[in-house]
């Protein structure tokens, strides 16, 4: 970083800190927590606090704004929650957030390629996989018959250990062997999709698998898709985080 941006970060900073030191209080106001949380989420945002940077402790909070230590756990917590930092004990707290994903839709990719190509570690907090009937999501979304059993995988997928996206994936005519990881790694990557991309607010299974708030609306991806044979060889539907991930197209 040269001398110029430097200078530049730093008066940010300090003005930044000028603003913390006035919350408010009147009737009417946000909570305290969540003022406090929402002047360390704009300066991660802003860039005035990059990725590795360390923030104050509970106790430095607590006296900066004169807030009690619960108030000001409340507000790491949920900049936690957010993606935005990573607590660990006797370390301290420091900023993990990145910059949104944006995924050129070109080509066929799955989620480990995605975050591959974009600089990121993919990987998968938690997973559940067998051979049942379709879950209700999917036999509503691509109108399949809820007694046809298929193979299905549903997964937590994550972008440097920040919960990124939930899939629940339907396998009609194979079943193979998941233990985490990518998919099409199994089974192969399909040579032609058919996709649907929309955005809605999340329901309490997807409230629950990435950790968000109800009000934070998910991008949803529809994905059907075929072998060399064309038949059918996935269904998928794909719920990602809208404040972490995002979809271009260029002609």
């Amino acid at each position: 970083m040269n001398g110029s941006k430097q200078t530049e970060r730093e008066e940010k900073r300090r003005k930044r800190e000028n603003l913390m030191e006035k919350l408010e209080s009147q009737k009417g106001a946000k909570a305290l927590y969540v003022q406090i949380r929402d002047i360390y989420r704009r300066r991660i945002l802003d860039g005035d606090l990059q990725p590795g940077d360390k923030i104050e402790s509970e106790t430095q909070i607590q006296k900066m704004y004169g807030v009690s230590r619960i108030t000001a756990r409340q507000a790491i917590l949920d900049l936690e929650k957010d993606g935005m930092v990573n607590r660990g004990r006797g370390r301290g707290t420091f900023v993990i957030w990145k910059p949104a994903v944006t995924e050129e839709l070109t080509g066929i990719r799955g989620f480990s390629e995605e975050m591959q190509l974009h600089g990121r570690q993919p990987g998968t907090s938690s997973w559940h996989a067998s051979m049942r009937h379709c879950p209700k999501q999917l036999v509503s979304a691509f109108g399949l018959d809820p007694e046809q059993e298929a193979y299905i995988v549903e997964r937590v997928c994550t972008s440097d250990d920040i919960r990124l996206a939930y899939i629940v994936s339907c396998f009609p005519r194979q079943s193979f062997s998941y233990l985490g990881g990518s998919v099409y790694e199994e089974t192969g990557t399909p040579v032609r999709i058919e996709e649907e991309l929309l955005a809605q607010l999340p329901d309490d299974e997807v409230v629950t698998n990435l950790n968000i708030p109800r009000t934070l609306p998910v991008l949803v991806r529809r994905r059907v898709g075929f072998d060399r044979q064309g038949k059918i060889m996935e269904y998928s539907l794909a719920y990602y985080r809208s404040d972490l991930y995002s979809w271009s197209r260029s002609q």
